[in-house]
């Protein structure tokens, strides 16, 4: 669909000369290295909910949206990296695909905001893209993964978070399906599946949303059950890479496990 085209395009001999595509690849990647490199991190915007994380945590979710001050993980020299990294795969497939001959909309500099009701609040979001093909709109989601999540990926599993997110945004396009593209950022192999818009995940996206709004600054939302620490008192990647944790997991540290850290609820002293 995409990838098919892209990766054709790219073995071939004929180029495609667009000089308004260029001008506007420019123009974004100037974009991305400013909010990145250039520019101080914002704290975080009380009061706002975002379609690209409703598929967080709801008390990760809720510690934004009251605008508690962050107390876990910071956003380093290595996450600033990659994140650009991660816009970058996105302007460069959305790029070479309509240089291939992919009809993609919304995209780049025509990029839209896209809003879902929820409770008399309107939560905002910003899809990729849509792409037009046999006379039906998909919605377009890209990603960058490293070589064990795009593996996983290969085999069928993609994120819920990621999930919850393209049917917040189909929800909101009357969108039935999704062509997510991810990229392996180790060797830059290309793959792409198709996600159906499904009514259950878009009920949870609205729930979650729901209670966030609902909760209070005093009375914050429950973390879910998959976020409890496992046998060893260990809690899932997502509590160590939230900004948050902190406040949530009071009593738990970083510690080293063979090559990665984890973040391990500490052992009760006896008295």
């Amino acid at each position: 669909m995409i990838v098919d085209k892209i990766n054709a395009y790219l073995s071939g001999k004929d180029v495609v000369m667009n000089e308004v595509l260029r001008y506007e690849m420019e123009k974004l990647c100037g974009s991305i290295f400013k909010r990145q490199f250039m520019t101080e991190e914002a704290p975080a915007e009380a009061g706002k909910i975002r379609l690209s994380g409703c598929g967080k945590c709801v008390r990760q979710l809720a510690y934004t949206y009251h605008g508690i001050e962050r107390k876990g993980k910071e956003m380093d020299s290595r996450a600033k990296q990659i994140f650009f990294a991660g816009d970058l795969v996105e302007l460069a497939v959305i790029g070479v695909g309509r240089l291939a001959g992919c009809e993609m909309i919304a995209t780049g500099l025509s990029q839209i905001t896209v809003k879902l009701p929820v409770n008399g609040s309107v939560i905002e979001g910003h899809p990729d893209g849509m792409l037009l093909h046999n006379k039906e709109l998909f919605l377009i989601e890209i990603k960058s993964m490293s070589s064990f999540s795009f593996k996983r990926f290969e085999e069928g599993y993609i994120d819920p978070s990621y999930i919850a997110q393209v049917n917040a945004y189909m929800e909101c396009l009357g969108l039935k399906r999704c062509v997510f593209v991810a990229m392996n950022k180790d060797n830059g192999i290309l793959q792409e599946r198709i996600i159906e818009r499904d009514e259950e995940v878009v009920k949870r996206v609205r729930e979650t949303i729901y209670t966030v709004l609902h909760s209070t600054p005093d009375e914050l939302p429950e973390p879910p059950e998959e976020y409890s620490p496992d046998a060893k008192g260990h809690y899932p990647w997502n509590c160590l890479y939230c900004a948050y944790w902190g406040h949530c997991r009071p009593n738990a540290e970083k510690v080293l496990v063979r090559n990665s850290y984890k973040l391990k609820e500490k052992e009760k002293s006896d008295e």
